[in-house]
């Protein structure tokens, strides 16, 4: 399976003010046309604000589809249309959707190699920035949340680079079908069992289904 980087930003953490309230982010990313390297836990020149609940080497870049905005922009019908990186990611992807991709699944970008480790879980942060208290239920009930990479090999990046999977994990589950997993649509002990059971899903992520089992 091959995509493509259709754009790669980063932006370290600023006090933004945004639906009322104050906070410190690094959800304002700005594209970039250079190089940019990609460390174990970040690309150079990128961070989070909230270090409790983002960030760290199993969320070291956040993914979120490119072919996502077009449908968004049609549903939302919002004034002004989102534009790349509206949902605050470090990679926008094409042809790299959730039902497509597994946790586990290790991909080639640029001279980095990443894995996949969980799918996104949306936050207040994605509501207020885009002045919509509705946002987490709907990116949460279309399963539109995208997901998060850790690294395996550093290296740099650059948009346009080609997204190559070179190893398909052997449990083959989705991203699509661990939110499915995550929200409760999908209740089959057996098969929450065997994701919590798989050794390269996010620890976070594992204890949260641990509680909920």
């Amino acid at each position: 399976m091959n995509g493509k980087v259709v754009s790669l930003n980063i932006k370290l953490p600023e006090q933004v003010t945004a639906s009322g309230r104050s906070f410190f982010t690094g959800y304002n990313k700005i594209p970039q046309q250079e190089p940019v390297f990609l460390h174990k836990t970040h690309f150079e020149g990128d961070g989070v604000g909230d270090t409790v609940h983002h960030g760290g080497e199993d969320q070291a870049v956040c993914v979120y589809p490119y072919e996502y905005y077009e449908k968004w922009n049609a549903e939302l019908q919002l004034k002004t249309p989102l534009v790349i990186p509206s949902f605050g990611e470090n990679i926008t992807p094409s042809g790299l959707l959730e039902d497509d991709v597994c946790i586990g699944d290790v991909f080639q970008m640029g001279e980095a190699v990443v894995q996949i480790t969980q799918p996104r879980q949306p936050c207040n942060t994605l509501a207020s920035i885009l002045c919509r208290p509705d946002m987490i239920k709907k990116v949460v009930d279309t399963g539109r949340t995208g997901y998060y990479l850790r690294v395996l090999k550093e290296g740099l990046v650059t948009a346009g680079d080609e997204v190559v999977r070179i190893e398909k994990h052997s449990a083959g589950i989705s991203v699509t079908e661990s939110n499915q997993i995550k929200y409760g649509f999908e209740k089959d002990p057996a098969k929450i069992q065997r994701l919590i059971e798989v050794n390269e899903l996010a620890e976070n992520f594992r204890q949260s289904l641990i509680k909920k089992s």
